[in-house]
């Protein structure tokens, strides 16, 4: 299959050398210079736990890109959706499907004005990747992805794209429902992305406060009531296994996740589309949800001291 991938950091990076060593061809694109040459010249650098790797991939920016894809997967911040798509377009055919497996909410609503649904997917991986400098990345455990067609359907096109990343060892499994699978996601990383940033430290390090269950349960249980208003019915039980699985070292737990290093590298969080999101959606319901909105304004103090 030809695929490209539209930001390729350390997430982007990981799934782009995955497909490519399953016999893909996959086209690495993003908008960072330094680290488009570095891959060019040099090859992708992969640091694994029992073992480094070198992978020499095409890698191109946006608008120098050619060609039109079978699958373009879209690995940006939110809030960079909509600038690479637009300089992306030209990589996206009449038949090509685009997915998305970022982060937050609202990336489905961005899509939705470049893609038909009936060509868009959306999806949520447990993943975890960290971007060690230019052309280098350092792959994290194991993990699983969901996906679901956004019209509710599921096309052979889904079953192939299945396929063809399951050959990959992406552990990809076929939603019911996108949406809970989403939100699912928010919840995980409205805990564990903020929870690490604050504390500076690993999952596993968050993992082994004493009373960490009663932390993850002030944010969850307030996710779920908006949730609820917005008419996504969530489960507390998979979300929290979903948390506390990852505690472990060989599930990620070692792992630093993106809103840690993006404050050490001066960049803006996604906090806007995950704890920030909750609280403007609570606030249209008139709902209050105190730990939400304190984990919020806790990233954006953290990220005026970088600045």
């Amino acid at each position: 299959m030809k695929i490209a991938i539209a930001g390729s950091g350390a997430m982007g990076c990981r799934f782009g050398s995955m497909l490519f060593e399953a016999g893909n061809e996959v086209l690495l694109v993003d908008r960072w210079e330094t680290h488009v040459k570095k891959i060019r010249e040099n090859g992708l650098a992969i640091k694994k736990e029992d073992r480094n790797q070198v992978l020499y991939m095409d890698a191109s920016l946006p608008e120098e890109s050619e060609g039109t894809f079978d699958l373009v997967i879209v690995f940006t911040k939110s809030m960079q959706t909509d600038e690479m798509v637009k300089s992306c377009r030209h990589l996206i055919g009449d038949h090509t499907r685009v997915l998305t497996l970022q982060n937050g909410l609202g990336n489905i609503e961005t899509l939705e004005t470049y893609v038909p649904k009936s060509r868009l997917l959306a999806g949520v991986t447990t993943f975890g990747t960290e971007l060690l400098g230019p052309g280098h990345i350092q792959a994290l455990g194991t993990g699983h992805v969901h996906i679901m067609q956004v019209d509710g359907g599921e096309s052979e096109a889904v079953k192939e794209i299945c396929a063809v990343m399951n050959a990959a060892g992406m552990n990809v499994e076929v939603s019911r429902d996108v949406l809970i699978s989403i939100w699912n996601k928010v919840a995980f990383n409205a805990v564990l992305n903020t929870l690490c940033t604050i504390i500076n430290d690993t999952v596993s390090a968050v993992g082994s406060y004493q009373q960490i269950d009663e932390v993850i349960n002030a944010i969850v249980d307030e996710i779920i009531v908006v949730a609820e208003a917005e008419g996504i019915n969530l489960n507390k039980e998979v979300i929290v296994k979903m948390i506390v699985d990852v505690f472990d070292p060989k599930m990620s737990g070692n792992h630093l996740p993106s809103m840690v290093q993006d404050l050490h590298s001066g960049r803006p969080t996604e906090i806007d589309y995950l704890n920030g999101a909750i609280v403007e959606k609570a606030k249209r319901h008139n709902i209050a949800v105190p730990t939400n909105e304190l984990i919020y304004h806790l990233i954006r103090m953290l990220e005026g001291r970088r600045q």
